[in-house]
């Protein structure tokens, strides 16, 4: 087997998921700060709101109704707001109250948060569409045309000499001027223009910064007018977007993370199936030596062991059949003897030879009972059990099939023929009749094989699968047709087990469907 490069311990990977979860919520952190701006404040200012809430009373008390507005809440009831007995809601109620020219019982002004700081900036100054102007307000835009007429006066001799000449030729017309006429200053350049003020700037010094406030004023009809602050659309935008930016990143997160768990548990299905496969078939492919460095280390460890237990089935094998071959030569030596022998002994002889033959056969039908001798194949499960029910039945013997579904499995045709085949007879044996039924559930294959003979005891049904144990002392066979049938069936990802039946014994074997 070709060796692999060294693979990163499990505590690796584990390290690099967090890393990547890490990264993935430093890049999200950094994208609010970047691309979004700071969160806006809950705050206003109290100047603000109590103008506007003189504003909006003025109206109301000319209309009737209250401001349709979205940003503030108004509404008109019979009874008062709530009030506070602070000294900055105090302050800003009697202001409120000499601007409405009401009493101060007339007023209402209740917060929830009050702060006097400049930590809070608010935009003064709208920046779009807007340009620095070319010239002043109110003065006429210059023609359009760069050429213009000057009027220059000369004193000459005391006669005044008017000259009249475009702009382009006014160098020419003021070269002419006699170098004794004295010198004009130009006019002054007009002033620069006043400075913009700022985008952004803190409330005036003394102003408060109130939030969650409620304003009522009682109207010239006895009824209140209250304003209360709504909810603040530009802060909920801004946490939709933040958390639109947390969920892109979460969701990038994600798939990472999916694909690196599929990497990372890739090698440990390879593994299982593997393993799966060499407990079936010690002469499948090795195990990869892929993956974590400790699923390495188990796949190294499951390719030593599937090695040793090779060469533990090659020795079994050649042992029985060393063993098979060296009893035959005795065998046929004592058959040639009785042949020659008396009358009265050669058939008891005879019988004995044709036990201890039957009893080699058993051990070589065992070992030869491997795995890794035959290929597998797809096979007709419903025409082989058919087969073999016909093949007893030609024989006149009660064997009975209840075909139902075609069921297609993949294995040996050999070894599931001899599987069947020894559990017919054994059923048989004891029950002088035999009948198969098969069905499917949950994914397997079951075929039950019932007779009318004695049954199993409870306490026996795993007994009898154990090599050369019999129910019975005077039971032909070495007690080797049961366990076979396991070992095959077993081989194929199934079992034998024996079931409870009212009357009779059962035998079931399931085989992956």
């Amino acid at each position: 087997m070709t060796p692999r490069a060294r693979g990163l311990p499990v505590a690796a990977y584990l390290g690099a998921l967090v890393a990547l979860a890490l990264a993935a919520a430093f890049v999200a952190t950094l994208a609010v700060v970047i691309w979004l701006p700071p969160r806006p404040p809950d705050v206003m200012r109290e100047d603000l709101v109590a103008g506007h809430f003189q504003v909006g009373y003025d109206r109301t008390v000319t209309t009737g109704r209250p401001p349709p507005e979205t940003g503030l809440v108004w509404n008109i009831r019979n009874a008062p707001p709530r009030t506070e007995d602070s000294p900055p809601m105090a302050a800003l109620q009697h202001r409120l109250a000499a601007a409405l020219h009401l009493s101060g019982g007339q007023v209402r002004v209740a917060a929830r948060h009050v702060a006097q700081h400049d930590v809070f900036v608010f935009r003064v100054r709208d920046v779009e569409g807007e340009a620095p102007p070319e010239h002043a307000p109110g003065e006429a835009s210059p023609p359009e045309s760069t050429v213009s007429r000057r009027v220059v006066v000369v004193r000459d001799g005391g006669a005044d000499v008017t000259i009249e000449h475009a702009s382009d030729e006014a160098s020419e017309a003021e070269a002419a001027i006699p170098a004794r006429l004295p010198h004009v200053a130009p006019p002054a350049p007009p002033p620069p223009p006043p400075p913009l003020p700022p985008l952004f700037a803190p409330a005036p010094e003394g102003v408060m910064l109130i939030s969650g406030f409620e304003i009522g004023a009682q109207l010239p009809d006895g009824r209140w007018l209250t304003m209360r602050q709504g909810r603040n659309w530009a802060e909920i935008s801004w946490i939709a977007r933040a958390a639109l930016i947390i969920a892109a990143a979460l969701a990038s997160l994600s798939l990472l993370a999916i694909a690196f768990a599929r990497r990372l548990t890739r090698p440990i299905r390879n593994f299982s199936e593997a393993v799966q496969a060499v407990g079936v078939n010690p002469q499948s492919e090795p195990v990869t030596e892929e993956g974590p460095q400790e699923l390495r280390g188990a796949a190294r460890a499951v390719n030593a062991m599937q090695t040793r237990l090779r060469a533990l089935i090659a020795d079994r094998t050649k042992t029985l059949a060393a063993v098979a071959h060296d009893m035959r030569t005795p065998l046929m030596r004592l058959r040639l003897a009785a042949e020659n022998a008396p009358p009265e002994q050669r058939e008891r002889m005879a019988k004995e030879i044709g036990e201890v033959e039957a009893l080699v056969a058993s051990f070589i039908a065992f070992a030869r009972d491997d795995p890794a001798e035959e290929a597998r194949v797809r096979i007709d499960l419903t025409a082989l059990l058919q087969s073999i029910a016909d093949d007893h039945t030609q024989a006149g013997r009660g064997v009975e099939f209840d075909a139902g579904e075609r069921i297609i499995v993949t294995g040996q045709s050999l070894g599931l023929k001899r599987l069947f085949s020894n559990l017919i007879e054994n059923a048989l044996k004891y029950g002088a009749a035999a009948r198969i039924t098969m069905s499917r559930s949950e994914g397997m294959i079951l075929v039950d094989i019932d007779d009318d003979g004695p049954g199993v005891p409870a306490e026996q049904r795993e007994t009898v699968f154990e090599p050369f144990v019999r129910l019975s002392e005077g039971g032909r066979g070495a007690g080797l047709g049961l366990p076979a049938a396991r070992s095959i069936a077993r081989a194929h990802g199934g079992d034998v087990v024996m079931l409870d039946r009212a009357q009779g014994g059962r035998v079931r074997v399931t085989l992956p469907a």
